[in-house]
This record gives C-alpha cells, sequence and structure tokens, in this order.
C-alpha cells in the first residue's frame, strides 16, 4: 500500500493539515517541523495524490497545449521537441498535458472551437498557446474567462500577456550579416504567414540588416510559405522564377529552409556553390539534411520549459518574476552557406559577427 499523508500524521503524531501545509512549504509551519516532515516523506518514498489535491482547490492539475492543426502540426519537429519541454517541467510539478490542435467548422474560426470545446468545460487549469496572430483573438477570449494562458511567441501586445520566445530580430540579423560576409548580396527571404507576428519580426530583421548593409530591399526577392516544406519548397521556386540572380536565401523556418533546398536542386543549382541556404530554429533534423543546414538555432526545448513555468506560476496565482522571457540565439554555420560565386573574401577574419546583436553568438557545427 502506498504511504498517506494521514500517515505521516500519526507517525509525526500532527495533524494531517500541518502535514499538507509543511510539504507545501508553508512559512507557517515551523522550520523544524517542515524539515521532519520533508524528511520523512523522502524517506518513506511518499508522492501526493495530485488528483485529490486538484479536487480540493478545484484544479484540474492539467495543462493545455494548443498546437496548429494545418498546415502545421504535431508532425512539426519543432513542437515535438517544445511539447517535451513542456511535458518534462510540468510532471515535476504534478501535473499532466492535453494536447489540442484546433480545426475549424462550420464557420467558426479555429480558436473558437478549440477553446468552446476546453475552456468552457474547464479541462485544463491553463494554456500555452502557438503562433500569435496580428490581433488575435484568443487574448480578449481567454481574459474574458480568466483563463491563465501563456504565449509562444510575442503576440505584440502593450498589456500584461506574458509570453516567452527567441529574438526573432537579432536572430534574422544574424543570419542575413552572415550571408553577407560571405559576399552575397542578393539574399532572398521566405517569409512565414502574413497574419503570424513572428513573420513580421523575422521580415523587420531581414530588411534591417539589408539597410545596414546599404543592400536595397526588393519585393521580388521575398516570397510567403506556411513553415512547411512543400511551402518553402513552393515560395522558392516563386522566387527563382522572378529572380535568377538571387545567389543566398534565408528562410524563417527550418522546415521551409529544407523545402528550399529541394527546390534549388530541382533547378539544377549546386548548394551552396550556387546558392546559400539559412533557415531558423535548429531543429535535429537540419543536421543530417545533405548539405547539412546553417541555421538560427532557438532553446527550443528551454523555451517549452520556460513556458511552463511561467503558466504554472499563473495558475497558483503567483506573481512571475518577468512575464516577458526572451531568449538570446545561436547561429550553427554548417555546409549550407558558402561565398558568393565570384565574390573576393573580406579582409581580415572569415569569421562576422554582428556588432548590433552582442546577446546572440556564432557557433561552428559539422
Amino acid at each position: 500500500m502506498p504511504v498517506t499523508m494521514q500517515d505521516l500524521a500519526q507517525w509525526l503524531k500532527i495533524s494531517k493539515s500541518t502535514v499538507s501545509r509543511a510539504l507545501a512549504g508553508d512559512p507557517r509551519v515551523s522550520s523544524e517541523t517542515r524539515a521532519r516532515v520533508q524528511h520523512l516523506a523522502r524517506e518513506l518514498n511518499y508522492h501526493p495524490n495530485t488528483a485529490a489535491s486538484g479536487l480540493a482547490r478545484r484544479r484540474t492539475n492539467v495543462i493545455g497545449l494548443v498546437i496548429p492543426f494545418a498546415p502545421r502540426s504535431l508532425s512539426d519537429p519543432f513542437f515535438l521537441e517544445f511539447a517535451g519541454g513542456i511535458g518534462d517541467y510540468a510532471i515535476t510539478k504534478g501535473f499532466s498535458i492535453l494536447l489540442s490542435s484546433p480545426r475549424a467548422s462550420d464557420g467558426q474560426s479555429a480558436s473558437g472551437m478549440t477553446f468552446s470545446r476546453i475552456v468552457s468545460a474547464r479541462r485544463v487549469d491553463g494554456l500555452i498557446l502557438t503562433e500569435p496572430k496580428v490581433a488575435d483573438e484568443r487574448v480578449d477570449y481567454l481574459k474574458e474567462r480568466d483563463i491563465p494562458f501563456v504565449f509562444l511567441g510575442n503576440p505584440g501586445r502593450n498589456d500584461e500577456v506574458c509570453w516567452v520566445d527567441g529574438d526573432n530580430r537579432a536572430g534574422v540579423e544574424m543570419a542575413v550579416d552572415h550571408l553577407v560576409s560571405l559576399g552575397h548580396r542578393h539574399i532572398a527571404c521566405v517569409a512565414g504567414p502574413p497574419d503570424q507576428t513572428a513573420t513580421h519580426r523575422r521580415l523587420e530583421g531581414y530588411r534591417s540588416a539589408l539597410q545596414r548593409h546599404g543592400i536595397p530591399y526588393d519585393e521580388s526577392y521575398v516570397a510567403q510559405g506556411d513553415f512547411t516544406e512543400p511551402g518553402g519548397y513552393r515560395a522558392m521556386m516563386d522566387v527563382l522564377d522572378r529572380s535568377p540572380r538571387v545567389t543566398a536565401v534565408f528562410a524563417s523556418n527550418d522546415m521551409m529552409a529544407i523545402g528550399a533546398l529541394n527546390a534549388a536542386k530541382q533547378r539544377g543549382l549546386a548548394v551552396p556553390g550556387d546558392l546559400s541556404v539559412v533557415g531558423f530554429d535548429g531543429i535535429a533534423l537540419g543536421a543530417y539534411v545533405t548539405p547539412a543546414l546553417t541555421t538560427v538555432t532557438q532553446p527550443i526545448y528551454r523555451l517549452g520549459q520556460a513556458a511552463a513555468e511561467l503558466l504554472i506560476k499563473l495558475v497558483e496565482r503567483q506573481t512571475p518574476a518577468n512575464r516577458h522571457v526572451l531568449f538570446p540565439l545561436t547561429l550553427s554555420v554548417r555546409e549550407s552557406s558558402a561565398r558568393s560565386p565570384g565574390s573576393l573574401p573580406p579582409e581580415g577574419s572569415l569569421r562576422f559577427e554582428s556588432p548590433v546583436v552582442p546577446s546572440a553568438t556564432i557557433r561552428e557545427t559539422r
């Protein structure tokens, strides 16, 4: 039979409520009593009944993770690693995860379908939301219902909405700086969906870096993708049709970068001989494609942990020290980027680091 809280109380000759408070670290219990209770709990391998404690506090001890249904889904390597970080942290705090992938139907928005099904039934204590959109309707929906939530990505609002994110703009500037350092001047961009805030920040980084290097922005060098490999393939083919002078491309995530690699091969272009390709995210798959992908690397697993930590604090009605968590990014230089055809080596070191993004570093990997 597993050890119960009542067993601990009887052995220590104190009340069950005192045991509960001591295990929770309540300062109203003396430090000596807390130490005795926690020591005995460890000795007897006691684990709290999270389901029962959740019922007592009118909680489910479940947090929801809302990921896209289509065209992206949980099969996207980014979301798999992100969900792993959430799950590994949540389990240490006695929480489980409910995965939800919104699917619009009957004229309702995808977010409305998801929340009407989960939120109204109070199946979760809070939600982690992905892919924040411009003027995201989910924010007001959840605030009106007093449901704690955290975004993966900055939703671009000036209120107290909580989010975790990588430094999108600085990361893209670093990618473009790297390509410019290799002599490239005709640098294309495969952007994400126009309704997502991450797309706008990454485009800002692309345009800012070009301007800083005195390279004119050319709309014909930019094509919209959808953060999937087929979307990246179609966008790259579009760019090559319109702008055959392109010698390099930045893709707004690694899956689209892999699509760009495939498009280049389809057109008979050598990568990196004829076309250099740089992605964004740092998914493990990027190291195993041919050629291995140069990419701006996010701490994906750590983003998941940070989102779960922030949400659980909100669920437990704690005030987070920081409502916005922004991670610096790194550049992993692999085989898909090389010197522009016909360009001269720059003076000095071949390695280039942007002076405007001191928090970001370049890491060469093979």
